[in-house]
């Protein structure tokens, strides 16, 4: 997990291993926060995350499906084409595959909640039973 004084920036899946970074005022607390957040959220304690989030590096795109898909709710699974809709660019389903493949900060910003159109639940960085896993705690059941 890495932070900055603005707010977490990246959280990496089997890439390390038990290492994070904080850089400027404010990043060991961000750092803090989140690993307390997300222990919740395992825990099904927490549904919303208040850690503050470090959006300086969003840009075109990319950045306007990462702030649509900051407001899929706990519990809520949208398609890809619903993503790209709510982004403004309703005719970029499949980008926003390559957007969610990107996504730096992921269960803070939750792409794990985007499936296929037809419900399935589609591709995530750290493997299908991850994303599904992840659904399931949230109680979203999806077929096979």
């Amino acid at each position: 997990m890495v932070a900055s004084a603005r707010g977490v920036c990246r959280i990496d899946f089997g890439h390390t291993v038990g290492e994070s970074s904080a850089d400027g005022d404010g990043a060991i607390d961000h750092l803090d926060a989140a690993v307390a957040q997300i222990d919740e959220y395992f825990l099904g304690q927490r549904r919303t995350f208040t850690v503050p989030i470090d959006r300086s590096e969003r840009r075109g795109f990319r950045g306007e499906v990462l702030d649509a898909l900051e407001g899929v709710a706990f519990g809520e699974v949208i398609s890809y084409g619903e993503l790209a809709h709510r982004a403004g660019r309703p005719r970029a389903a499949r980008s926003v595959g390559s957007a969610m493949a990107t996504n730096p900060i992921p269960i803070l910003v939750p792409c794990h909640r985007v499936v296929r159109a037809g419900g399935t639940v589609g591709f995530y960085g750290a493997g299908v039973a991850a994303k599904r896993w992840l659904l399931e705690l949230e109680g979203v059941r999806l077929p096979d």
